[in-house]
C-alpha cells in the first residue's frame, strides 16, 4: 500500500474528532477518550493511505452518525443507568430537572445536529475550479464625452445580456464540442441539444465589470480547471468576434458604432477548487448551530423552569 505525505487535513480531522468527543459524558471520555482518538487516528491514517482525501471523507460518513447516536445515548445513559429509554428522555422536562441542565442537553444535540450536517454537506458538495479571462470594452465615438463603458450602467447591462446569449455562447458550444463532452458526463453518453448545453453553461457564467475601468471579467466555474479556462478564453473570443462583424455590418443595419474588443488576459486554469469553501462553509455551520442551540436551549431551559415551579406548589400528599 502506497503511503501518502499528510496532509493538513489529517491533523484537522484528528483535532476535530477530539473537540466532538466533548458530546460525551466526562466519566465516558475519562475511562474511553484515550483509546478512541487512537483508535480514530488509525482509521485516518489507513483511511488515507487507501484514496487519500476520498478516504477521509468515506471515514467521516461512517463516524458521523454513530458519534451523534452513541453520544446521545450515552448522555441519557449517565442520568439514571436504571431507567428505561423513555423515562430517560422525559427527565429532560421533568420537574425535578435542573433548567441548566436541560439547557445544555438542548444545546449539545442541536448543535451537534447542525454542525455535522454542514460538514458532510460542505464534504459532499462538488469542487468547482475558476477561470477568469479579462476584456476590454470600448464605446463609440457617439457616446456623451467621459462616459466609459465601466460607468454607464446601461451599456454594461447590454454587454452582459448579448456575452450570455445564443449568439455568443452558441459558437462557443460548437468549438469545445461541449453537446458531446457534456452529454458523456451528464447525459449517460448522449450527446446534448444545444439549447440543453447552454441551460448548464449559462449558470457557469459570472460577468464582473472592473470599477471605473473598460475592463470586464469572464469567468466560468467547472470541476475540470482546464475545461473553465478553455471555455472563458472561448468566450472572450467569441464576443469579440461578435463585436467585429456586428462593425463590419454596420452599414445594412441601424446599430450604434462599436469598437473592436481588445482580449486583455487570458483565462489560466485554477490551482485550487474555489467551491464549496470548506473552512467558511464549516464555520457557518457552527455559527448556525450555536445560535440555533441556544434558542432550543434557552425554551428547554424555561420550560424546565416553569414544569419546576409548577411542580414545587402542589402540596404534597400524605
Amino acid at each position: 500500500m502506497k503511503n501518502y505525505p499528510q496532509p493538513p487535513d489529517f491533523s484537522v480531522s484528528q483535532k476535530l474528532y477530539r473537540c466532538l468527543l466533548r458530546a460525551y459524558p466526562k466519566a465516558h471520555r475519562a475511562e474511553y477518550g484515550a483509546a478512541m482518538a487512537q483508535l480514530f487516528r488509525d482509521h485516518c491514517r489507513d483511511s488515507w493511505n487507501e484514496s487519500r482525501n476520498w478516504g477521509l471523507l468515506k471515514l467521516w460518513l461512517r463516524i458521523l452518525p454513530d458519534l451523534a447516536r452513541t453520544s446521545i445515548l450515552e448522555r441519557l445513559a449517565a442520568l439514571n443507568e436504571r431507567k428505561t429509554m423513555t423515562d430517560k428522555l422525559a427527565n429532560l422536562f421533568s420537574s425535578r430537572s435542573v433548567p441548566a441542565t436541560a439547557f445544555w442537553r438542548a444545546f449539545v444535540l442541536v448543535f451537534l445536529l447542525i454542525f455535522l450536517a454542514s460538514v458532510v454537506m460542505t464534504y459532499l458538495s462538488p469542487e468547482a475550479y475558476a477561470s477568469t479571462a479579462r476584456i476590454k470594452v470600448e464605446k463609440d465615438n457617439t457616446v456623451t464625452p467621459g462616459v466609459t463603458a465601466g460607468n454607464d450602467p446601461n451599456f454594461l447591462q447590454k454587454t452582459f445580456e448579448i456575452i450570455q446569449s445564443q449568439v455568443v455562447l452558441d459558437p462557443v458550444i460548437e468549438q469545445l464540442k461541449l453537446n458531446e463532452k457534456w452529454g458523456k458526463k451528464y447525459n449517460n453518453g448522449v450527446a446534448l441539444k444545444t439549447a440543453i448545453t447552454l441551460q448548464i453553461l449559462q449558470p457557469r457564467l459570472a460577468l464582473q465589470p472592473v470599477r471605473n475601468t473598460e475592463l470586464i471579467n469572464v469567468t466560468v466555474y467547472s470541476e475540470d480547471r482546464n475545461e473553465a479556462a478553455q471555455i472563458a478564453n472561448a468566450i472572450a473570443q467569441s464576443y469579440q468576434d461578435y463585436r467585429i462583424e456586428s462593425q463590419a455590418g454596420k452599414l445594412g443595419a441601424q446599430i450604434p458604432k462599436f469598437s473592436t474588443v481588445e482580449i486583455v488576459d487570458t483565462a489560466k486554469p485554477g490551482l485550487a477548487p474555489v467551491r464549496p469553501n470548506k473552512p467558511l462553509n464549516i464555520a457557518f455551520g457552527a455559527g448556525l448551530g450555536i445560535l440555533l442551540a441556544l434558542i432550543v436551549g434557552g425554551i428547554s431551559a424555561l420550560a424546565a423552569f416553569l414544569i419546576r415551579k409548577r411542580t414545587c406548589k402542589i402540596p404534597a400528599t400524605t
